[in-house]
């Protein structure tokens, strides 16, 4: 059978809550055709999470199938060195045509792609600026009218059109700007969810810091304030607080956020909608492995809380859904343990070419036609590193299929707690909104040493002995 090409198409923190094929509290009211299409012809992915759910790290872990601390990218400021081993690289090797559209965000000039065109840094929504290879990278790229989840879609669907597969298959990677604050959508779907109220998550009216959480993050009135002082960021119209309480100003933010982050995923959805026709009317949708992810996932007001970085599941759990006509039984549902680490190790399992040693993941193709294999990991391990800020502290942890452990020792470092202090437990089966931290519940004492020599396992294992 003829090795498949490989579409791997990523948004920047597109959250579960917002697909409609996750059915989150949210789906009764969203509109989600084309991601929604290939989770029904192809996989979803239960339980696939980041490793440092932060927009570089999350990118250099799926490039190179390592952890932020083996890759050395643990923060925004980090950036991918051109001569670093990536996936792509292999992929070439292998004979593939490689490419790389929209949001790179790694510092550095891409390297392994024979082609690509991509956005420095976040970039923005309107009139992109794009650096084409062959241009000068530290020149002024190459400005074009429009929105850029239009104009990234634009660009791959010329580069795909160009390719002859008929002996050389590609490996694209498209990625769109959207869904990342400030959310800011094409006015076409300015007037999508104007009569919609979303529901709210359970804990939107929450403390600022939740009692049972140990650390305070950034809650809704962060948001409220930027959309205050500074309303030209984001698309119109403004955010009207004046005359409400504290709470009322809360949940007026809270559905402005909600409209304008929607609208985005309508943008997202619709071209998702336009790559997904030219595989079909190309003759090219049956031998195409198509991926729909996100870097990482995002807080919309769950915990009162907006942005990423956490460990908490809004935040740690990648979306995925994939679908390849001649492996993939369509409606598959796959609930084991996946990460932005393993991503690597499937794309080159695809093409048939050996995994390097450096990567520290594995392939989850046989997970993906219903047979997982033996001794597949029953926890995944999570890092985050950001500079020295008590409010998003650094923290460790572990998540098993029932279990969370964190441990946020930049509380320590920054605000001097006393390490006991700075735990939190989630039992996931009883508490999947994790509503409840249970580190210092009796009924747990039993648990939470188990989970400790496991997490301590897991730094050894993979060699992550830097705080």
């Amino acid at each position: 059978m003829d090795r498949p090409n490989i579409l791997f198409i990523m948004a920047d923190d597109h959250t579960s809550q917002t697909w409609g094929c996750y059915n989150s509290r949210l789906a009764p009211c969203i509109s989600t055709p084309n991601i929604d299409r290939i989770a029904a012809e192809g996989a979803l992915l239960n339980n696939c999470f980041c490793t440092n759910s932060i927009c570089v790290p999350s990118r250099a872990t799926i490039l190179t199938g390592q952890y932020s601390h083996e890759n050395g990218v643990r923060t925004l400021a980090d950036s991918l060195d051109p001569d670093q081993d990536i996936v792509a690289k292999h992929l070439q090797a292998a004979g593939y045509q490689t490419a790389v559209f929209g949001k790179w965000h790694l510092g550095k000039e891409p390297s392994g792609f024979h082609y690509y065109n991509v956005l420095h840094g976040q970039g923005r929504y309107l009139n992109p600026v794009l650096w084409e290879k062959g241009q000068d990278w530290d020149g002024e790229g190459t400005r074009y009218e429009g929105h850029s989840t239009d104009i990234i879609t634009d660009h791959t669907l010329n580069w795909l059109k160009q390719q002859d597969t008929s002996d050389r298959p590609f490996f694209c990677m498209c990625h769109f700007k959207a869904t990342h604050e400030p959310f800011y959508s094409h006015e076409r779907y300015r007037s999508l969810y104007e009569d919609v109220d979303f529901p709210e998550p359970e804990d939107l009216l929450a403390d600022e810091a939740p009692q049972n959480k140990v650390f305070q993050g950034w809650p809704l009135e962060i948001q409220q304030q930027r959309r205050l002082e500074k309303p030209d960021n984001y698309p119109p119209p403004k955010l009207d607080v004046e005359g409400l309480d504290a709470e009322e100003a809360r949940r007026a933010t809270y559905q402005d956020m909600m409209k304008d982050y929607m609208r985005t995923v309508a943008g997202i959805d619709d071209n998702i909608g336009r790559l997904l026709a030219y595989l079909e009317e190309s003759g090219l949708g049956e031998n195409t492995v198509v991926i729909y992810t996100s870097d990482q996932g995002y807080f919309l007001g769950e915990h009162n809380l907006f942005d990423k970085r956490f460990m908490l599941e809004e935040s740690l759990r990648m979306p995925f859904v994939i679908r390849y006509p001649r492996e993939i039984p369509a409606g598959t549902v796959v609930d084991d343990i996946v990460t932005n680490v393993d991503f690597a190790e499937l794309f080159l399992d695809y093409a048939g070419k050996e995994v390097p040693g450096f990567m520290s993941g594995q392939s989850f193709r046989e997970n993906l036609r219903g047979r997982t294999p033996e001794h597949w990991p029953e926890a995944m391990y999570y890092h985050y590193w950001p500079p020295r800020q008590p409010e998003r502290p650094s923290h460790y942890g572990i998540r098993t299929h029932q279990y969370k452990l964190i441990y946020y020792y930049g509380l320590v470092r920054d605000d001097n707690r006393a390490p006991e202090d700075c735990w939190e437990l989630y039992d996931l089966d009883r508490d999947p909104l994790e509503l409840r931290n249970r580190y210092r519940d009796p009924e747990y004492a039993d648990v939470i040493p188990d989970l400790r020599a496991k997490l301590s396992d897991l730094r050894a294992r993979y060699g992550d002995t830097e705080l």
